[in-house]
């Protein structure tokens, strides 16, 4: 392993970390505020030996890395950057069940925990890109999916404000799993109906068999859906305040959709259905807690 000193010219925070960059090309960042300590094990398979780093938090493993997976370990002060990563949860408003007997929706907010790394330093997405994954989005049926997702990172230091956005895409599904369900586990539309639409008649060679997975939103101009980023504008002091949320753009859901291709192209009737729509999605460091009193 190698031990390496953070960029003179990074916006640093005060605060610092230890960032472990992984042979597969992504970067951990772990704050000193997080972190208890580290302690080194081993484990002998056979005849083979494996050396751990554990991540020590609150007097238990928190994570465990190999070190024949660890390119480098560098300790310095985190960046503006570096804030994005780690722990957060996305909160929204799932689609959710309609009240017995009726069709009007329940509108609960999710908390959905979501674990976010960096791009290794030195390629073409460090500095712009933050990569977050989901264990387990929530479905109404209990079946487990798990998400990918990029936020695109900008931060204009004359201004001393950037952008976090989430990047939905209709190129690529947002999991390598397949959408298991049958027609009654899509969204409801009401106390009798799915958003489940079929195989299209537009879909040339009928059903390909694919149940592919994809986050993507409305456009506002025609109701098509479509890739489409989700930004909202962020300054230094908001990183210092664990309970600012990152509103994303209410206008905009973000419409978790089975397509029988890769790319999702509407057009081209590859729609089979809505799995669930997320209202008023924000990014926050811990899930949401209702208030006593709303106001």
């Amino acid at each position: 392993m190698i031990m390496a000193a953070v960029g003179a010219d990074a916006m640093t925070t005060g605060v610092y970390r230890t960032a472990i960059t992984l042979k597969n090309g992504t970067q951990e960042i772990l704050p000193d505020t997080a972190v208890q300590r580290f302690t080194y094990t081993h484990i002998t398979q056979g005849t083979t030996t494996r050396h751990l780093l554990n991540v020590i938090k609150n007097g238990k493993v928190a994570m465990t890395f190999d070190t024949d997976s660890i390119a480098e370990l560098d300790y310095g002060e985190m960046t503006y950057y570096e804030q994005f990563a780690g722990g957060w949860w996305l909160v929204a408003s799932p689609n959710g069940e309609p009240y017995p007997g009726t069709s009007i929706m329940k509108t609960e907010a999710a908390s959905i925990p979501y674990h976010a790394v960096l791009p290794a330093p030195g390629t073409p997405d460090y500095g712009k890109y933050i990569y977050c994954h989901i264990d387990s989005l929530p479905h109404r049926k209990g079946l487990k999916y798990d998400a990918h997702f990029k936020l695109r990172y900008t931060f204009d230091e004359a201004q001393q404000q950037g952008t976090i956005a989430m990047v939905l895409d209709d190129q690529q599904p947002i999991t390598t799993q397949q959408y298991g369900g049958d027609a009654s586990t899509y969204a409801c539309l009401d106390a009798t109906t799915t958003w489940y639409n079929g195989v299209s008649a537009q879909h040339a060679g009928g059903d390909t068999g694919n149940r592919y997975m994809y986050f993507v939103t409305h456009n506002l101009d025609n109701w098509a859906l479509e890739a489409r980023e989700l930004p909202v504008t962020w300054k230094p002091a908001d990183q210092l305040d664990i309970e600012h949320e990152y509103n994303l753009p209410v206008l905009y859901e973000i419409c978790w959709v089975v397509g029988l291709d890769i790319p999702f192209v509407q057009a081209e009737g590859d729609l089979l259905g809505y799995i669930d729509i997320f209202s008023s999605p924000r990014l926050m460091r811990h899930p949401w807690v209702k208030p006593l009193v709303e106001q």
